[in-house]
């Protein structure tokens, strides 16, 4: 298998490094975030080639083609914005980041088999069960330029025929290791074992979130990696939505502490629909393993080991 993985150097893309098979050709594509070739090292990841790219720039993509060496047999594509808020206040870098640099990637180096990484966020606006059937209209420029960028991976596959296969997944979101800090999961368990007792959560809290381990995201995006030949849009959810408060009382059971939750001003993005769709279970045999507050007690025990290798 030669994969081409872009936005390896973020939190997803260094787990399926560490998860995928070792006997896979990888090249792994970063741009800004230092580092990668330093994380590939110290993990013996040798099998896995970091290559310097820049998405937007047709130049870059096309040197990024030829040092593939020929078409791949996949491409797992996971280069985003990764702070879905702010695309409300930057619109236009956020279609540049979700959706022309998708283009230029399809136009000038695409793959036999793409696996897109979309988002539950084409769901925006609407409540209760959805499912890749049901009527989308978003409203925030991030799942606006998500769902183009569905789109357009359909148009180079059925229109163009330059990609063979693809998989729209419409991802509801991780935690584990390797997030960003900001992430509510790492900043407020890191604050939490640090004595941090109040917690002040934007809006009424209510609203849910989706996510799960992010070796269980891991282990079903190389699932659907081998999934070629197939032509499909997918939601990939826990099926156990948790509102965000919960996740603060959670966190307290875990570490054994006593919180007290402060909710005030709105969100941004309020999420109160759930996804139905049962693809991922029925056509591809993927189900998360842990629940969320498994997951939690691994993220702490890495969190932990961490701050233990920095002092």
């Amino acid at each position: 298998m030669k994969l081409l993985v872009t936005g390896a150097s973020g939190f997803i893309g260094h787990n399926v490094l560490l998860r995928a098979p070792r006997e896979w050709d990888i090249v792994a594509v970063y741009n800004r975030t230092p580092g990668l070739e330093q994380f590939v090292t110290a993990h013996g990841l040798s099998h896995v080639r970091p290559v310097k790219c820049d998405l937007l720039n047709e130049d870059d993509v096309k040197s990024l083609a030829r040092v593939m060496g020929g078409t791949p047999d996949a491409m797992l594509y996971l280069a985003a914005n990764g702070d879905p808020a702010a695309s409300a206040e930057r619109p236009r870098w956020d279609l540049e980041s979700n959706t022309v640099a998708l283009v230029t990637c399809l136009e000038h180096c695409p793959a036999d088999h793409v696996v897109y990484l979309s988002s539950g966020a084409v769901y925006d606006g609407l409540s209760g069960s959805v499912s890749p059937a049901s009527a989308v209209s978003p409203r925030l420029p991030y799942a606006i330029s998500k769902l183009a960028s569905e789109h357009y991976l359909r148009f180079f596959a059925e229109q163009r025929g330059s990609v063979g296969s693809y998989i729209n997944v419409r991802f509801f979101g991780a935690y584990g290791p390797y997030e960003a800090a900001r992430k509510i999961t790492t900043r407020w368990l890191t604050a939490m074992a640090a004595g941090q007792r109040e917690f002040v959560v934007r809006g009424d809290g209510g609203n849910l979130i989706d996510f799960m381990y992010v070796a269980d995201a891991v282990d079903g995006f190389l699932a659907l990696v081998t999934a070629r030949g197939t032509r499909a849009t997918v939601d990939f959810a826990s099926g156990a939505p948790v509102t965000v408060n919960e996740v603060v009382r959670t966190m307290a059971r875990i570490l054994g502490a006593d919180v007290t939750i402060r909710n005030e001003g709105t969100v941004a993005e309020y999420i109160e629909f759930r996804s139905v769709d049962t693809a991922m279970r029925g056509q591809f045999d993927v189900k998360p393993a842990r629940s969320f507050e498994d997951g939690l007690r691994e993220l702490q025990g890495f969190l932990q080991r961490s701050s233990l290798r920095r002092g």
